[in-house]
């Protein structure tokens, strides 16, 4: 089959990276991925698509914003444009479906292009989508909506889309060969993605704290691009807590087996995760990890089998499970290995293109 992605363009987020490797398996099955690509800025989805050698064009396609005057204007001018190619670009792919993020160019689609549509979604459906007008405009148009993990699919369920229409499709992650190293000392635990406040960085601070207080030697590495108010905020509170020795800030590290060869122990204290892919990348790597509670992260980890979880927002919870983890390598080689067998058998990129063939398969 042909598909046409509308897929990003500008950071390499969950949702890039999830279209990423979907593609990537689209291929190894010969099928035949097409992406869009905002061609706003100079980002690096075009240079990771050329790598994986996917046809991809860039597209003047813009959004629409109620509070963003500018972008919105910018999106209207270039509206002609971008619809012209759109044309030229369907007459040329031919697709048999088109893959959207987004609600709006889904909608935009459906105006040019006679062929089956399908929302994939990698967060809580936007406000459109739960508008009641314009959910029930967006349900006529689709064939389908792709969840990524069930959290996000009971959102999808409190819209006017016909839950028929819903299927789970997990992301997937690929596997390392690399044999991790349970045994180091002290040993480093690591927080992975943006540094914003829904990532939860201060609960994890407050228990780096707590476990110095008990005398619990252990490193951190905060894995993510510095810069904003927020890091600025993190750097202070590192500094208040007395944490400073003990805290690497690696920025952000595009190749995963450096980055997850100088962990031990993942950790997540993130709410209201629609998926986490760095968890599911962590049990690839044979990592055990420390989860919240919350959103995806409980269908991913197994609490005691594969990993443990925190109730959201508890520094002195989380402090207690890292504890047992950072004082115990054998439970730590235990859990890691439980999570690279449920990675292998869940969350491959050869399960995500199955399930997603599957779903597109069997739609209406």
């Amino acid at each position: 089959m042909r598909f046409l992605f509308f897929s990003g363009g500008f950071t390499v987020g969950g949702m890039e990276t999830a279209y990423l490797s979907l593609m990537k398996g689209l291929v190894a099955r010969g099928h035949q991925p097409t992406a869009i690509v905002s061609g706003w800025t100079d980002g690096e989805v075009p240079r990771l698509l050329d790598e994986a050698g996917i046809s991809h064009h860039e597209v003047r396609l813009g959004r629409f914003y109620i509070s963003n005057a500018l972008f919105t204007w910018h999106a209207i001018r270039r509206m002609p444009e971008a619809r012209r190619q759109l044309r030229a670009i369907a007459a040329d792919v031919r697709p048999d479906w088109v893959i959207s993020p987004d609600v709006q160019p889904l909608l935009l689609s459906a105006s040019i292009l006679r062929t089956r549509r399908a929302l994939f979604l990698q967060s809580p459906p936007e406000r459109l989508m739960q508008h009641r007008w314009v959910g029930r405009l967006l349900d006529r148009r689709l064939d389908r909506v792709l969840c990524c993990s069930r959290f996000i699919a009971e959102w999808a369920r409190s819209t006017p889309v016909d839950p028929a229409k819903l299927a789970v499709v997990y992301n997937g992650v690929p596997m390392s060969s690399a044999a991790p190293i349970v045994d180091r000392t002290p040993p480093r635990l690591a927080i992975v993605g943006r540094l914003v406040g829904q990532k939860q960085h201060m609960v994890l601070l407050e228990a780096c704290a707590l476990l110095k207080q008990r005398g619990v030697d252990c490193r951190l590495d905060i894995v993510g691009t510095k810069g904003g108010d927020f890091s600025d905020a993190v750097e202070a509170r590192i500094a208040a807590l007395g944490l400073v020795e003990l805290v690497r800030w690696t920025g952000f590290v595009a190749d995963r087996d450096l980055l997850y060869r100088d962990v031990d122990i993942l950790v997540a204290p993130a709410v209201g995760e629609p998926f986490g892919l760095t968890v599911a990348e962590a049990g690839a790597y044979g990592l055990p990890v420390v989860a919240a509670r919350s959103g995806a992260f409980p269908e991913i980890v197994e609490d005691g089998r594969t990993g443990l979880l925190f109730a959201p927002g508890d520094a002195a919870d989380l402090a207690r499970n890292l504890e047992r983890l950072v004082r115990d390598a054998e439970l730590r080689r235990r859990l890691g290995a439980a999570g690279r067998e449920r990675v292998a058998s869940t969350f491959t990129i050869d399960a995500m293109t199955e399930l997603f063939l599957t779903a597109c398969a069997t739609s209406r």
